[in-house]
């Protein structure tokens, strides 16, 4: 079965509720500032252990990715305001499973 994208997906990985919730204020904003006008849809991943590294990851479409620049920032403005957090960036395409990772 292949994906549909019409957002970015955000999935983040945390050790807790409130950190979940935190991380997922800050990348809103993030997209929010670099004016990015494409939603934003937070998934919440839940940690196995609370010593597990917390971890974004923005699940772009290429459709998307190839119409806005300010997409190609997201991930480095996060990681500013979440140093301690590893963002990544996978680009997806619709026309095949295939991904590329960022």
């Amino acid at each position: 079965m292949v994906e549909h994208f019409t957002a970015i997906r955000c999935e983040i990985l945390a050790p807790d509720d409130q950190k979940l919730v935190d991380l997922g204020k800050i990348a809103k904003a993030c997209a929010i500032d670099l004016g990015i006008n494409v939603p934003l849809v937070l998934i919440g991943s839940p940690q196995i252990s609370r010593e597990t590294e917390s971890a974004i990851l923005l699940k772009i479409p290429k459709e998307i990715a190839v119409l806005n620049d300010e997409i190609w920032r997201l991930a480095s403005r996060i990681t500013c305001f979440c140093p301690g957090i590893r963002v990544s960036t996978q680009i997806c395409s619709e026309s095949n499973s295939s991904s590329i990772q960022l």
